[in-house]
């Protein structure tokens, strides 16, 4: 898995321009129509560290340090930031664990993280970003009262996360690339493993030496859909066994602010009606 991460981060993609027409038509942009969201995991043992929220409507209420990407910021720095602000302390990221979108109105960006310097916030410190905070014990019965159920399952894939480091599992530990990108779109690496356990992979046919992959954009509609849009074209529907993020591309810039997910998508035949620019080629070596 480690090994065709990089290969797909390296690889180019076929996502257009700020001023293509494609672009302006179907992809979203954070400066646009859409809002990038971070929220940072912070664990030690069985406690996970939350905040207490300041803003009128939920205020009281407990939450994972989290907010809005600003301008011209990355996603890793934005993530940093929020954690700071809302928490006190500093830390380093060691992953991204999870990925999500509402259709073209958000992207929510979730990662683990451990401390490196700062304090806790406390009551005395409060201000507009948070009131203060805590360890909780990640529990039904030890949690405070939160301000969404939403964290519970982002929390539960943490200790999953952290679990495996302890054991020695050496869990993956992908961050976003420095990569821009004029609107949002998924590089879709479909594999298909044959009877003999070959492993292919659908490709686009180019001039250059270096495979790309096929690119679809979503903007008023959710990723997997547009995923299996992009592959129904192909002859392929049934329906899609989605492995993960292979990675994710992002400069933070005001005029490459849009995303590019690379998502491995398991295809159970490879008796697609391929377009003229598309093929399988055989995976082998370490990656396959």
């Amino acid at each position: 898995m480690e090994e065709l991460k990089n290969l797909v981060m390296s690889m180019p993609t076929s996502t257009p321009t700020q001023d293509d027409p494609r672009a302006q038509k179907m992809g979203i942009r954070q400066s646009g129509n859409a809002c990038y969201v971070v929220s940072t995991i912070v664990m030690e043992g069985d406690k996970v560290l939350l905040i207490q929220e300041a803003n009128p409507g939920i205020k009281g209420l407990w939450y994972l340090p989290a907010g809005l990407i600003d301008p011209n910021e990355t996603i890793a720095t934005a993530a940093k930031r929020e954690v700071q602000e809302e928490a006190g302390v500093n830390v380093e990221l060691d992953a991204l664990i999870a990925v999500e979108c509402s259709s073209s109105e958000w992207v929510r960006f979730t990662f683990t993280g451990h401390i490196v310097g700062g304090a806790l916030k406390t009551l005395e410190k409060a201000d507009k970003e948070s009131l203060q905070a805590q360890w909780f014990t990640f529990d039904e019965q030890h949690l405070p009262r939160l301000r969404g159920d939403d964290i519970l399952r982002l929390i539960q894939l943490a200790s999953k996360w952290y679990a495996g480091c302890r054991s020695g599992c050496a869990p993956h530990r992908t961050l976003p690339a420095h990569i821009g990108h004029g609107n949002s779109s998924i590089r879709i690496v479909g594999v298909y493993r044959d009877e003999s356990s070959r492993l292919s992979v659908l490709t686009l046919k180019s001039a250059f030496k270096s495979t790309s992959y096929p690119v679809c954009f979503f903007g008023n509609q959710y990723p997997e859909m547009a995923v299996a849009e992009t592959l129904k074209v192909c002859g392929y529907e049934d329906p899609l066994i989605v492995k993960g993020v292979l990675s994710v591309e992002h400069l933070g810039s005001n005029s490459l602010d849009g995303l590019c997910i690379s998502l491995l998508v398991v295809i159970t035949t490879n008796k697609l009606i391929l377009l003229s620019d598309c093929k399988w080629t055989p995976v082998e070596g370490e990656v396959a």
